[in-house]
């Protein structure tokens, strides 16, 4: 056969009239080769090879260096608040992905994975910087739009597949490949599963990733979520991979399973099309599952049917090419000026002001004639894990000179520039004529002086002045080079541990990145050993001092301070705090008392607590890192070229004390993020100045109540009051008020950026959804319409509400829940010391962590006895269930012993009780290793 014979080459064919030729024409060797990301070519069908995955979280990556235009982190993307920039962003990511696929022999390039969906409720999560926020509204909008564009708008072919991650539940690093997180079903619905939504049932997303963590007990690439609501609720119409390495991590890690065929095969059926693992590794694993008859034929088939019906949208097949809109992009388009247009755009939407007293901003070039830039972010544009190589680069530090052309502009870092003496060999660390560090010195000259970036929490960064080369040690030795120009990989082998000997001397042992003592070895290198040795830290220029000095004789101070992306919260770190590091709060306090006239400029991969800056510093910006424009961007924006327009994405706390355990993912309960946090926050959600004013009036709704299925329409107007042209983010909130039920103090259901010139007045229209307002209604296992009060805010942020209208919701009156039928345990009113885990039949149960409980609440009691049965089950040790009615301190009025067993049998407990007619609260409280899945009263 030669390649165009086959049916499945032909366009004029429906894609089901291909896809069954195709999977006809596939041997069963030849379907299983295609199971992993590493598709293999099948030259009898003409089928070329192609690699699923890469990455383009902002910006494609080519991990060979190649050119892309690369955009603000996504934390970034999200303070734009704006639908159609993302949508432009998309466009552009597809253009180029399309050409990365071009220049790659179209073996790989248009099935990458992006967006990440996460939801962000807390800050402290290594991977805050990649995604869009802690709203589920805004995130699922924004990443729905940058999907549109990033797939394009053809009705049948596909620019580039789009993979929606981590779903879902991931936001922790620390133990993220072993570690399950309890996520109750209404934290499931209103949050986590509610960002990811949009992505499908209005963006058509075609792929999606899941996580590594488990949820509820199961690992994410086993969960039911993915059969039961992305495909059969969301009808989400492509493929599904796994995280890399998931399926060897879900044996060696979480051991879930004992071997690769059962973890396999399960995965498989629950949901998972393509496996990003070792390719030899997956088809062994499907060979001996399907041996071992923990699969069959047909689940391989549906996988690859799934897999196949994406491939054949992206063009992979086409003998007439001419139909794909897609088929040739512009070569010339890469990392080109049109794009980075759109990246200048996205850059400067998304910084943020986030305070500015007295007009200290916008500067004026005819009042800042010298300006000092300060800082460790002010002269460098950091890379992330998931930032590609760009054609050019502009950091602050240019892009300040850039604009103020007639300005006396002078830089310092901040770093000190330090020497190491041995205290063993009294000899210096230098850098030898082959770049390899040596402890062989007696002097002190250029190659023995290094600046140290202290980057908090002990991780430092060592340059070498004579080469402007990090060290760092020297792969799969022990010994150390200066040879890199960034700290950049997977394990950051750059970073040096300092750990003081004496408070009163400058007196340390040495560390490596993995912890590993240095010491010196006979050859005089400096080595990682199993010994410490004791090291002086000699400081040849202050880098505070040098930074005072400056600041003292300029007009203003600008101190660019924030992370670097690779250290200290990042993928596989958690951060360990939220408060700047110490030494560039050392630094801005020095800076600000020597010139009051100080500017802080956060760049930042997350929110940071900046009490003191706050209450001291004038003006403070913020704005992520990625943007190969970000220099520009910022320039422009501290001499009012343009009014900033960004708008926060995620709450800034004071501080760590204002945030629950990193592993606590009930939002509700533990009042995370704006729509449930009631202390007071530094910057609230939402948060962004401007150099404007803005007038609120007019307001006006289509109707004063709304029905479940309906919407309503509300209207305002919005005028520029100030006389710089900008943008305004106009920002709607719903609190439902009289709930049986706990609901956010305010819920994000609508927003539009809108740009105005000077005086100029607009209307705005916005829908507001009837299922908006509705909530996860555990006693019917269904979102509920609840009668009601609703208020819908207008304003500016989650805290500052200019306008308000009352509707009325006409829905369903609650009044008590009844426990005649079987009921799940997971669908608790309320909970103490418990967590949820894998249960029995396909059910989650209520695993007792202390002596824990859960709560039904408002429980109707037809009769004065009656029986409550609970299915439960003990791990390994007799465990006891107790009830009680109305109150914790109230009478037992029903307990049972839970036996041990060796089998973990599920087993039903009857518990006869007497009591009155009515409605009660109903509490169950475990004693010992319990666990109950169901709840039944009769």
């Amino acid at each position: 056969m030669t390649k165009g014979t086959l049916p499945f080459w032909n366009t004029q064919l429906t894609i089901e009239e291909r896809l069954r030729d195709v999977m006809n024409d596939l041997s069963l060797d030849e379907k299983i080769s295609l199971l992993s990301t590493s598709q293999s070519e099948i030259p009898r069908l003409g089928i070329g090879e192609y690699h699923v995955g890469g990455e383009a979280a902002h910006g494609v990556v080519d991990r060979k260096g190649g050119k892309t235009t690369v955009f603000p982190q996504p934390i970034g993307l999200s303070s734009t608040w704006n639908r159609k920039l993302l949508r432009e962003v998309g466009d552009v990511i597809g253009d180029e992905a399309r050409i990365f696929y071009e220049l790659n022999d179209k073996k790989t390039g248009l099935t990458l994975w992006a967006p990440t969906i996460d939801m962000e409720r807390d800050p402290r999560w290594g991977r805050t910087e990649e995604a869009y926020g802690e709203d589920p509204y805004l995130t699922g909008q924004l990443s729905t739009e940058l999907i549109k564009g990033m797939q394009g708008d053809d009705q049948f072919y596909i620019k580039l597949v789009a993979a929606p991650k981590h779903f879902y539940g991931n936001n922790n690093e620390y133990g993220r490949e072993y570690t399950s997180n309890s996520i109750d079903p209404r934290n499931r619905r209103e949050y986590y599963l509610k960002a990811f939504e949009p992505a499908f049932k209005e963006g058509k997303a075609l792929s999606m990733m899941t996580a590594y963590n488990g949820v509820n007990g199961i690992p994410s690439m086993q969960i039911n979520e993915l059969r039961d609501i992305v495909r059969k609720e969301w009808e989400m119409d492509g493929f599904i991979v796994s995280d890399g390495g998931a399926l060897t991590l879900n044996v060696e890690q979480y051991r879930y399973y004992d071997n690769y065929a059962e973890a396999l095969a399960d995965s498989l059926k629950k949901g998972i099309d393509c496996f990003v693992d070792r390719k030899e590794l997956v088809e062994q694993a499907a060979y001996d599952a399907l041996e071992k008859k923990l699969i069959s034929v047909e689940d391989i088939n549906q996988a690859i049917r799934n897999m196949l019906k994406v491939r054949f949208r992206l063009g992979h097949f086409d003998l007439d090419s001419t139909k794909n809109p897609y088929y040739h992009v512009d070569l010339n388009k890469m990392s080109s000026e049109e794009h980075a247009e759109v990246c200048l755009k996205a850059t400067k939407e998304s910084i943020v002001l986030l305070k500015n007293e007295n007009k200290t901003l916008p500067l004026h070039e005819e009042k800042t004639k010298k300006v000092a830039v300060i800082g460790p972010t002010a002269n460098v544009i950091y890379r992330d894990w998931y930032t590609g190589y760009s054609k050019y680069q502009i950091t602050p530090m240019q892009g300040l000179r850039s604009r103020l052309k007639n300005a006396d502009i002078h830089y310092v870092s901040g770093h000190d520039q330090i020497a190491l003496k041995s205290l063993k060999t009294n000899k210096y660390v230098t850098v030898s004529d082959q770049n390899l560090i040596k402890v062989n010195s007696p002097v002190i000259g250029l190659h023995e002086t290094f600046e140290i970036e202290e980057w908090g929490w002990n991780s430092n960064l060592l340059k070498n002045m004579a080469g402007n080369k990090y060290i760092s040690q020297i792969e799969k030795k022990e010994t150390f080079e200066a040879n890199n120009e960034e700290a950049f990989g997977w394990f950051v082998k750059e970073k040096i541990h300092f750990q003081p000997i004496s408070k009163n001397e400058q007196i340390y042992h040495l560390s490596g990145w993995n912890g590993q003592p240095l010491s010196v070895s006979n050859q005089d290198e400096l080595i990682m050993s199993d010994q410490a040795e004791l090291f002086e830290k000699k400081v040849l220029t202050s880098g505070i001092e040098e930074a005072v000095k400056l600041a003292k004789s300029s007009d203003v101070a600008i101190v660019f301070v924030g992370n670097n992306p690779m250290l200290n919260g990042r993928e596989i770190e958690d951060r360990p705090d939220i408060i700047l590091p110490e030494r560039q709060q050392q630094l801005v306090e020095a800076v600000y008392e020597a010139n009051p006239n100080t500017i802080v400029v956060v760049i930042g991969s997350y929110p940071f607590a900046l009490d003191w800056i706050d209450k001291k510093i004038p003006a403070i910006l913020y704005s992520s890192h990625g943007s190969q424009m970000l220099g520009e961007g910022v320039a422009s924006i501290l001499y009012g070229d343009e009014s900033p327009s960004g708008r926060l994405s995620m709450t800034w706390y004071k501080d760590i004390t204002q945030l629950p355990s990193l592993f606590d993912y009930d939002i509700i309960k533990g009042n995370r993020t704006y729509m449930y946090f009631d202390e007071e926050v530094l910057y609230p959600f939402g948060h962004g100045l401007s150099y404007t004013t803005f007038e609120y009036s007019s307001i006006q709704v289509s109707s004063q109540k709304i029905k479940d299925g309906e919407e309503i329409k509300l209207s305002l107007d919005i005028e520029n009051t100030g006389e710089f042209t900008a943008s305004e983010v106009i920002q709607i909130y719903a609190t439902v008020q009289g709930s049986k039920v706990k609901r956010p103090k305010k819920l994000l259901v609508n927003f539009d950026k809108v740009v105005l010139l000077p005086s100029q007045k607009q209307r705005v229209d916005f829908t507001i959804k009837a299922e908006q307002l509705s909530f996860w209604d555990v006693d019917n296992d269904d979102y509920c319409f609840e009668s009601g009060t609703c208020i819908l805010s207008v304003g500016p942020s989650s805290n500052e509400s200019r306008l308000s209208k009352r509707i009325t919701m006409e829905g369903k009156e609650l009044s008590y829940r009844s426990l005649t039928t079987v009921t799940k345990a997971e669908n608790y009113n309320d909970y103490h010391d418990v967590y949820l885990s894998k249960g029995v039949q396909n059910l989650n149960c209520v695993t007792n962590s202390g002596n824990g409980w859960i709560c039904f609440k408002n429980v109707q009691i037809s009769k004065e006895s009656g029986t409550i049965q609970i299915q439960a089950s003990v791990d390994g040790r007799s465990g006891k269930v107790s009830v009680m009615f109305d109150h914790l301190d109230s009478e037992v009025i029903a307990v049972g012993d839970i036996v041990s067993n060796d089998s973990n049998q599920w087993n039903h407990i009857d518990l006869p009780f007497v009591t009155s007619k009515g409605v009660h609260d109903v509490y169950i409280f475990l004693e010992g290793a319990v666990s109950i899945t169901t709840v039944q009263i009769f």
